[in-house]
């Protein structure tokens, strides 16, 4: 059994290890309840980032990949950033592209790329500069800046005040071209209201609005997808009572190895999720890495599907604290969890950072079970007199 245990356990370390050394040399990883790069300091690599509170005051040659609940980048980027937290300001200057996900998504600085944005709220200031294209979907928008190409744009209230260098293609509930917002191409969109356009605002192609589809026709579609969806998440709740009823001593020893490195779990997460897809494309290409690939991919599989499992036992050890009862523990979290996951917009944002707060916590685990004086203090009451777990 002990290696039986020892494989599994030890082949996905090994896996993470050695696609760890190959890009391990051109990575810098920082976290904890504040993570800083100085104004005047230069970091010359790609930088995972996690923490309460991430400033990025200082230079970056590389790519910036963040994930907190307040984060701001007031320096320069020399390569693009993805980025998700709850409040988020890039400020500073990206050479590359911008893919953001947060609460409330403020941009004010410049892009040299692409900018793709995910959030409820946000604002494009007027002296912030896209060069290129963007991508957004958001509930409140306002942008004041300046777009060089495209923008393509879902949003239930969007304002322009800026300019945007060629089309528009918007799915809105509202769209309003105020004071003198410049468009240099057409503005196709579909909206049950009129375009809002002020006198001074100018339109150098043509405007065309659309008709939504109407109610009645959608609502069949609704009837289907929301017990669909219902459905899932009760399954999803009833597999993690079952997973924790069979080991309940493995997801008491994970979520306790977590609890107190939070940031690094998240840190941890994010990095494996980027990662892991490069490593398995490596291995696919050459003809010798394709059984590896296989093998991995199906470990990987299996790691990401107990992510969810796995965070809702963390969150609901974070809640119940005193409780000894783990399926108490895994019911908790496991309803906030996927009531998080259900939330319209920000749903796919919590999804991402609750399957990354998983993987980081499973890894953390991994690292400790090679440590022989490794202990999780006393197991709660469901778990004793259990034989499931490791």
């Amino acid at each position: 059994m002990d290696r039986i245990k020892l494989l599994f356990v030890g082949l996905p370390v090994a896996f993470v290890v050695a696609g760890w050394v190959v890009v391990a040399h051109a990575q810098s990883f920082r976290s904890g309840n504040n993570v800083t790069v100085r104004s005047g300091q230069t970091v010359n690599s790609t930088l995972f980032a996690a923490g309460n509170t991430i400033d990025i005051a200082g230079t970056v040659n590389g790519d910036v990949f963040c994930a907190g609940q307040n984060v701001h980048v007031s320096g320069r980027v020399r390569g693009d950033v993805l980025c998700a937290a709850q409040n988020l300001t890039i400020s500073g200057t990206v050479d590359g592209d911008v893919r953001l996900a947060g609460q409330s998504v403020t941009l004010s600085g410049s892009v040299g790329g692409n900018a793709t944005i995910a959030s409820q709220s946000f604002e494009l200031q007027s002296n912030a500069t896209i060069a290129r294209d963007m991508t957004m979907g958001s509930q409140h928008a306002t942008l004041n800046g300046k777009i060089g190409r495209d923008l393509a744009a879902g949003s239930n209230s969007l304002t322009i005040i800026g300019e945007v260098g060629r089309n528009v293609q918007a799915e809105v509930g509202k769209l309003s071209l105020d004071n003198d917002a410049k468009v240099g191409g057409d503005i196709n969109y579909t909206s049950q209201n009129t375009l809002h356009k002020s006198s001074r605002a100018v339109v150098q192609g043509s405007t065309t609005r659309h008709e939504p589809t109407k109610q009645p026709q959608k609502q069949p579609g609704m009837w289907v997808v929301w017990p669909f969806m219902l459905y899932f998440y009760i399954t999803c709740i009833v597999a993690s009572l079952v997973l924790v009823l069979l080991f309940p001593r493995l997801f008491e020893h994970v979520a306790r190895g977590a609890r107190g490195h939070l940031g690094m779990a998240l840190l941890v997460g994010l990095a494996a999720g980027i990662l892991m897809p490069i490593i398995l494309a490596g291995l696919m290409i050459t003809v010798i890495g394709i059984p590896l690939a296989v093998l991995f991919g199906l470990i990987w599989l299996v790691i990401v599907l107990l992510a969810g499992p796995v965070a809702a036992y963390l969150l609901g050890r974070l809640l119940l604290r005193r409780s000894s009862n783990a399926l108490l523990i895994m019911l908790v979290g496991a309803l906030i969890l996927y009531l998080l996951y259900a939330l319209p917009f920000i749903g796919p944002l919590f999804w991402l950072v609750g399957t990354w707060f998983g993987i980081g916590a499973i890894f953390i685990q991994w690292h400790h079970a090679g440590r022989p004086n490794y202990t999780v203090g006393p197991l709660p009451a469901a778990s004793r007199g259990s034989n499931g777990g490791m």
